[in-house]
């Protein structure tokens, strides 16, 4: 635990969505454990983080401008659907 501290939160939230979703956790300690020491996060933090991640990225290539919610709006002021334009534009293929 004292190396992977930072993790900890991360690990938690994990954690209490495996409860939520799982069938039949045998070891709940175990479920933490690797979460702590692999740095896992629940599901829609991992979403939000490659949405993040995307939206830096087609922002630096100037494909976006803005983001509102689960809309993009493009250079020239339309809006997109979030998924779609991600779809349209997957990172690094410009």
């Amino acid at each position: 635990m004292r190396r992977c501290w930072e993790n900890v939160p991360g690990a938690m939230a994990y954690l209490k969505e495996a409860i939520r979703t799982w069938k039949g956790i045998k070891s709940p300690e175990a479920v933490f454990v690797v979460a702590c020491k692999e740095g896992r996060k629940p599901e829609s933090a991992q979403v939000k983080s490659a949405v993040k991640e995307w939206f830096e990225w087609a922002r630096q290539q100037r494909i976006v401008i803005a983001m509102s919610g689960e809309v993009v709006y493009t250079a020239d002021g339309e809006a997109v659907v979030l998924q779609e334009m991600m779809r349209r534009c997957p990172v690094g293929e410009l």
